[in-house]
């Protein structure tokens, strides 16, 4: 019967589905085919800060899946700002992680054999977003079996770029995409043409005269 259990455990699959910054019309064909596959929906609810974001994951679903597709939304609460200024950098997002690790192992582990999650991030899951890494945590457990697929979502570069048509760099130049944090702990590092900055909550670029 384990052996049994332990097959069907390893027919749950998991979509990791790019959303942009919320825009139905940014989702990909895709992201479109993938939702319409799955059967839970998992909302991370992060309290009154992120009920704007929550809603607007509910209505793309509602937008772009079939309403005649069968699915569930199963919604969970976790903690939704890492407190920085409590302790070392590292140690903040470690115990984040963990948290999450935690949750999304027990919603994954709900799936019946044979079912479909689906996390929905924002903007591209491979460009500075955690899940991915999460549900690597969670594997690395070894308690719940799934495979994970990564739908590519339309990032908050690209669209940003597209929306007042410029390129992000010239011909032959380089283009260096990180963080408020680290320009400011870094500065500009030599032979970079042109910086993306992402996650600036304090403004670094206020300390740069460049353009």
């Amino acid at each position: 019967m384990a052996d049994d259990q332990d097959g069907d455990d390893r027919n749950r699959r998991v979509y990791l589905v790019g959303i942009g910054a919320g825009d139905p019309e940014h989702l990909t064909l895709g992201a479109v085919r993938a939702l319409n596959r799955t059967d839970a929906v998992f909302i991370v609810d992060k309290g009154e800060m992120g009920a704007a974001l929550h809603a607007a994951r509910l209505e793309l679903c509602r937008r772009v899946i079939d309403p005649i597709h069968p699915y569930r939304v199963v919604e969970v609460a976790l903690e939704g700002v890492r407190d920085r200024d409590a302790g070392p950098y590292d140690n903040a997002i470690s115990s984040w992680r963990d948290a999450r690790a935690t949750a999304y192992e027990e919603l994954i582990g709900a799936l019946s054999a044979g079912e479909v999650g689906a996390f929905l991030a924002w903007g591209d899951p491979s460009l500075y977003d955690g899940t991915l890494a999460i549900l690597d945590d969670v594997r690395s457990r070894g308690r719940v079996e799934f495979a994970v697929e990564v739908v590519p979502g339309v990032s908050s570069i690209a669209a940003l770029a597209a929306r007042h048509a410029i390129a992000l760099n010239r011909a032959g130049e380089s283009i260096l995409v990180t963080t408020g944090r680290r320009l400011m702990r870094d500065g500009v590092p030599d032979g970079v043409d042109n910086i993306v900055v992402m996650l600036d909550a304090h403004d670094a670029w206020h300390a740069f005269d460049d353009d």
